[in-house]
């Protein structure tokens, strides 16, 4: 049951973070299309220090929320539960609002040190969103706790719809003023919907108290509240800084350091606009499932060591790192072989020729990362649900290390140049995902069979991949032959998996529809073992 309880979280999370990263993407073509790629790293310089931020004023408490209200609940003390939302929700409101006022208080020596002083209006304009984020954060732990994704998942809609509504209208009002303050436009929308996804959060929990009975006795205590919050959310913050540390490195060093090989402000900010507009939104898209995955484990995983159920422990583990071994390895190989269609199919008459061929590069080299980010973020989420959360953090730290000094010794190579930072992304996630890989495998005695885990998804994307190959002899018009690609890779990948065995009858029983699926393929005498 708590496999199938966290699958099916995962599945709505998915579901909600998919729509959301289409709509986003969409939303970044016709950006970059409205302010171009000078205007997109105009749009893209102050993520750097509102994530940072971001996860210093509240990355660790949700999913501390999230862990200790699980317990709670699965002791029978649901009240208990709604005084840890009360007291976290009060953290929050007070680090959300210094780390806002700090945001719009260092916009000026941020954007310069970024390596252009002109995008500081758009570091004022993200400031009030840190605020807002944090107070949903509050009750999307709670709702994560109880196990309940779809106030997360609805919360999610709201603000990509919010995002594309507002900030696509307010850049085109002010695009005549110029495209820094096109991108300003851009950036108020994404604080308008913020306060948009909190106001979503607030109204469903006032909905949820409301149909629920006030306890006639007063809640038990929650042992040790603070110190029990504090010792989870503190290593995870530690953890979780580590990836805006990366984008803080990305922003200073990447235009620094192609100004020191000679291109101009506005060539090193077109290149960054390429990487962090065109190609990191692609890559981070199919990680949207395996960062569902991973926020669906944490309770799950906490709930079954609290019952002391070794052997679910290791089901649910396992479950979830055969997940992310099957989608990442069929994203990598999949974007790695259309990455010149993608980009050419999305960008074409939003960017110029140039940067269409650099973005297209930029995203074959960095295709491996997704594989990587996939193992990253599901093994976090394991040792997060079993109280280990300074492990994840040691390798993260060590693989963020690593990149900033390839970022630096790379990108100020002439012949290399921007294109040192996709080496350097892909070097800081293989290190982190084979860390934690070694510490779930220690913590929960499971096993990774060579066969299960590895051999039948490498063959089966191999298989993928030849498939997706000799489609591209067909000469056939690039949305053709991305769209029929993509159609026949997903085909072939999970009829070969399941021919192979590589997905099973056990497995498609824990996913959602997975009955339904099994009666078609049995239907169609598709064997399934």
């Amino acid at each position: 049951m708590a496999k199938r309880s966290f699958v099916a979280g995962a599945a709505i999370l998915s579901a909600a973070g998919l729509l959301g990263k289409f709509v986003g993407m969409f939303y970044r073509i016709w950006l970059v299309g409205l302010i171009g790629t000078e205007g997109a790293a105009f749009y893209q310089s102050p993520y750097a220090l509102y994530s940072f931020l971001l996860v210093l004023s509240s990355a660790g408490l949700p999913t501390a929320i999230s862990k200790m209200v699980s317990e709670q609940s699965a002791r029978g003390n649901p009240a208990a539960a709604l005084v840890i939302l009360s007291k976290t929700r009060r953290i929050l409101f007070f680090t959300g609002l210094v780390a806002s006022i700090l945001m719009a208080a260092l916009a000026g020596p941020a954007a310069a040190a970024t390596g252009d002083p002109r995008s500081a209006p758009g570091f004022i304009a993200l400031a009030p969103a840190i605020f807002f984020v944090c107070l949903m954060s509050a009750y999307r732990g709670y709702f994560q706790g109880m196990e309940d994704m779809a106030p997360t998942a609805l919360s999610q809609i709201v603000e990509q719809l919010g995002k594309v509504l507002f900030g696509f209208g307010l850049a085109i009002a002010l695009r005549p003023q110029g495209v820094i303050w096109g991108a300003v436009g851009a950036i108020l929308g994404v604080t308008i919907s913020e306060f948009l996804g909190f106001a979503c959060m607030l109204v469903k929990y006032l909905l949820h108290r409301r149909g629920q009975k006030r306890p006639e006795a007063p809640p038990k205590p929650v042992e040790k509240l603070y110190s029990r919050l504090f010792s989870i959310a503190i290593p995870i913050t530690i953890g979780a800084s580590a990836l805006p540390i990366v984008s803080i490195a990305d922003a200073a060093l990447i235009q620094n350091r192609l100004q020191f090989l000679g291109y101009s402000v506005e060539a090193a900010s077109r290149m960054y606009g390429a990487f962090t507009g065109m190609v990191i939104p692609i890559i981070n898209m199919p990680a949207v499932i395996t960062l569902a995955v991973s926020m669906a484990l944490v309770p799950v995983m906490s709930g079954l060591q609290g019952s002391g159920d070794a052997s679910g422990l290791r089901r649910a583990a396992g479950t979830g790192l055969k997940l992310s071994f099957l989608f990442g390895s069929a994203a990598a190989v999949g974007l790695g072989l259309l990455a010149p269609q993608i980009i050419e199919l999305l960008f074409h008459g939003s960017a110029g020729e140039g940067e269409i061929l650099l973005g297209g590069r930029l995203l074959a080299l960095l295709a491996p990362a997704v594989f990587f980010l996939s193992v990253v973020q599901v093994t976090t989420g394991i040792l997060q649900g079993l109280g280990k959360p300074f492990q994840p953090v040691i390798t993260l730290l060590l693989g963020v290390a690593l990149k900033i000094i390839l970022n630096y010794v790379l990108i100020g190579l002439p012949g290399v140049n921007v294109l040192g930072a996709a080496y350097s992304t892909i070097a800081c996630y293989a290190a982190a995902a084979f860390g934690n890989l070694y510490f779930v495998l220690r913590s929960t005695g499971l096993r990774l069979g060579l066969s299960a885990y590895v051999l039948r998804p490498a063959l089966a994307a191999g298989g993928m991949a030849l498939a997706v190959w000799g489609l591209g002899f067909l000469g056939l018009s690039t949305l053709l032959t991305t769209a029929l690609s993509v159609s026949v890779g997903v085909l072939v990948y999970g009829a070969l998996l399941l021919g192979l065995g590589g997905l099973s009858r056990k497995d498609l029983s824990f996913v959602p529809g997975g009955a339904r699926l099994i009666r078609l393929l049995s239907s169609l005498r598709i064997p399934i073992r």
